[in-house]
């Protein structure tokens, strides 16, 4: 017995095809049309995020595309350009219909400044990249670290990478993540031997903090100066366990 063939399954195929074309050239056209409506030109520039660089720089980088159609603003372009500001971490670009662009800057936030072998300062992160100053006076309240960089090697981008530093940048965290009430004290760090040492901005007491129990040693300290108990400029030793050695000035 002979079997017909089957042709309407093939005519929902063609049909199937057919309308899928139909609906992705409907898309192109309107895609298309969309890109050359002046009412979606770019009219605004929104900036979120940035506390330390300034309006004007991230404008100056975005303003040539002003005019243009919002759909054919290059996102991506403008992230890598601003993203090659020493302070910013990171940028997202969006698109907000009708007419405006939307930058959330997400900054580096200062750590130390790190001073230069000339003596400027210079800011760097936790993460020991210098980050550029945008104002001539030092406005960051954070510890300063005395170091032997040159003004030539401290370059805006640049990611420091000397054992000393590195060493004051652990104890900075420390300080941070342990007894962040004590952060506002703490002017200068520097280092004799390999050891760290702290400077009491109020007294310019030296500090040797603890390896373990930061928090409570400094307490102690706290209460002994409190006291009246350490002259100025003397060396507080807190490594030993509940005890605050007091000791003559170092060089």
């Amino acid at each position: 017995m002979k079997h017909k063939k089957r042709r309407g399954n093939s005519r929902y195929y063609i049909f199937f095809a057919l309308s899928l074309m139909a609906i992705l050239a409907l898309g192109l056209g309107i895609f298309y049309f969309m890109l050359h409506l002046p009412w979606l030109e770019v009219k605004h520039i929104n900036i979120t995020g940035n506390l330390v660089v300034p309006d004007s720089l991230i404008y100056e980088t975005c303003n040539q595309h002003i005019g243009t159609n919002l759909f054919k603003v290059p996102t991506r372009e403008i992230a890598a350009k601003l993203n090659d500001f020493s302070r910013i971490k990171s940028v997202k670009v969006r698109r907000r219909i009708p007419a405006t662009i939307r930058l959330t800057i997400n900054e580096r936030k200062a750590f130390l400044y790190v001073k230069s072998y000339e003596g400027r300062l210079y800011p760097i992160d936790s993460e020991a990249i210098v980050m550029k100053s945008y104002s001539p006076i030092a406005n960051e309240d954070i510890p300063i670290f005395s170091s032997y960089y040159t003004d030539e090697q401290l370059k805006s981008g640049v990611r420091l990478k000397k054992a000393d530093l590195n060493k004051v940048i652990a104890m900075h965290k420390r300080v941070v993540q342990e007894a962040s009430d004590y952060l506002p004290i703490i002017s200068e760090y520097y280092l004799i031997d390999n050891t760290v040492y702290m400077i009491d901005a109020r007294y310019g007491t030296r500090i040797i903090p603890s390896e373990e129990d930061m928090a409570t040693q400094l307490k102690r300290y706290q209460f002994v100066q409190d006291n009246g108990n350490i002259s100025r400029n003397k060396v507080v030793d807190l490594r030993f366990e509940n005890q605050v050695v007091v000791k003559g000035a170092e060089r």
